[in-house]
């Protein structure tokens, strides 16, 4: 049935896509640069570096994604957003976003001015040379395929694919005008074989295809590498270690002849605190893999020895009544969140006891070197801003802690777009077990991302639903401990 709709879905989204490309040639007469796809990239306007400067910013075109920008704890996050955010600061300008699903829109808007740069996990290819320039490379990535791991299923077995010789065994779901298409259609005319290359719906990203093919309703699909090493903590179930590419280059796209902004990219891209800038940023957000399997992996409880639960109590017990908790569920927290080391930093900079994002700590009254009492205080104040934040929204207090909790994790602006969600299909927005907690993990998926009156885009929810559970089983394990 999936398979059925996905290629109505298709047929739909080919006829709208010609339709769109139709009624942008005849209003701009032969200004348009004709795609062989059918497609119609508008002819860049003049609007160069010495523009930007003058009107105090720069517009960035980029989706909603782990790899290239998403909201974390309240900050803007990804790659692309935090090497963009880099270079207006060096050309001296503000930075505005302009967050698209389409890649073809993404160029049109480029050039019609409603954008100046696209940094989306673009490769660089011959084909988009003809309608933008492209920045030097920012690093390279190989494409992988995706598929089910085989088990011991014969039939799965048989059609698994070991090399990429044998890409004919199976359907492969990939968008029509992505990089991932293309190199697909090469292989074809390389091998003189002929797959069975399937186009997803446009409205579908590249991790809803991931997510769809876990779920063995997509045979396979196409991600990049650095997508992949952060997607199989979340996906153990699949295969991600057959490369269908070697590496491919991957760069900014700017307007043709925006000859200032494109010197201005490459010349800072050659600066060596650039390329320090741009290996530490890459590691970040590419080279976590072992953390973030530390939300997914085999939960084990604390080990306790003797009448603490840490040197630390003595400060739990002062500072849990300020937001009506029991100690030990503050304990819980702050044992989830650093394991009682205050010296403990994430790869996102929340730092110690509490991991607070300094920029939170700052609005509660404590700064970076404040790693332990001051971070409790400080952790305990935001909880309270909390906890009368979701008051109303989620009167039950037992509930209203998990509210409390994944906020604490994520932000609570995405927990309230997953009550928008809950709501929207009819599910309970003030209990979080099968309710919100649920449709917080929907925020993966573009459709509920984007839908109407969620506001806070992309989510990589997995983490946030599995930290409340986890509290919720340390402090049950508290409890039982015969520690007053």
């Amino acid at each position: 049935m999936l398979t059925l709709k996905l290629r109505i879905w298709s047929i739909w989204s080919i006829a709208a896509g010609l339709l769109l490309a139709a009624v942008l040639f005849a209003s701009s007469g032969c200004q348009n640069q004709i795609r062989d796809d059918g497609f119609h990239i508008p002819e860049p306007i003049d609007f160069d570096l010495d523009s930007i400067v003058k009107r105090g910013k720069l517009v960035l075109i980029t989706e909603n994604s782990a790899t290239t920008y998403y909201q974390y704890r309240g900050s803007n996050r990804g790659f692309d957003y935090e090497m963009v955010r880099a270079f207006a600061k060096h050309i001296g300008v503000k930075l505005e976003l302009r967050i698209l699903d389409d890649v073809n829109q993404m160029f049109t808007l480029l050039n019609t001015g409603e954008g100046d740069l696209i940094a989306s996990n673009l490769a660089i290819l011959p084909e988009r040379k003809e309608y933008a320039a492209f920045s030097d490379p920012l690093y390279s990535t190989s494409q992988i395929l995706v598929q089910r791991m085989p088990g011991q299923d014969s039939v799965a077995m048989a059609s698994f694919i070991k090399d990429s010789t044998q890409l004919d065994r199976k359907p492969i779901w990939v968008h029509r005008y992505s990089s991932f298409y293309q190199n697909l259609k090469q292989i074809e005319q390389k091998t003189g074989k002929s797959l069975d290359i399937r186009e997803a719906p446009g409205k579908m990203s590249t991790e809803d295809l991931v997510r769809l093919t876990d779920q063995g309703q997509l045979e396979a699909t196409i991600t990049d590498e650095n997508l992949s090493a952060i997607l199989r903590a979340d996906y153990p179930a699949l295969d991600m270690s057959l490369p269908v590419t070697g590496p491919q280059e991957i760069g900014w796209a700017m307007r043709s002849n925006a000859t200032g902004l494109i010197a201005a990219v490459n010349a800072w891209l050659k600066e060596e605190k650039t390329e320090k800038l741009l290996k530490r940023t890459y590691r970040k957000y590419f080279g976590n893999e072992q953390e973030s399997l530390s939300y997914r992996g085999t939960f084990s409880l604390p080990n306790i020895s003797g009448s603490q639960i840490s040197v630390y109590d003595s400060l739990f017990r002062l500072y849990a009544p300020e937001i009506g908790w029991d100690w030990k569920m503050l304990a819980a927290l702050v044992y989830q969140e650093s394991r009682f080391n205050p010296h403990a930093r994430s790869w996102s900079g929340a730092f110690g006891l509490m991991q607070m994002m300094p920029e939170t700590a700052v609005r509660f009254g404590s700064d970076t070197s404040d790693v332990e009492e001051g971070n409790i205080r400080a952790g305990v104040k935001y909880i309270r801003y909390l906890d009368r934040m979701w008051r109303d929204r989620v009167p039950n207090k037992d509930e209203r802690v998990k509210f409390v909790l994944a906020s604490y994790n994520i932000g609570p602006g995405h927990v309230l777009d997953a009550q928008v969600i809950a709501r929207s299909l009819g599910k309970a927005d003030t209990l979080w077990e099968q309710n919100v907690g649920d449709c917080l993990l929907l925020k993966t998926q573009a459709e509920y991302y984007m839908m109407d009156g969620v506001k806070h885009g992309y989510c990589r929810a997995q983490e946030p639903f599995h930290f409340v559970r986890k509290i919720l089983a340390v402090y049950d394990y508290y409890k039982t401990l015969a520690i007053p």
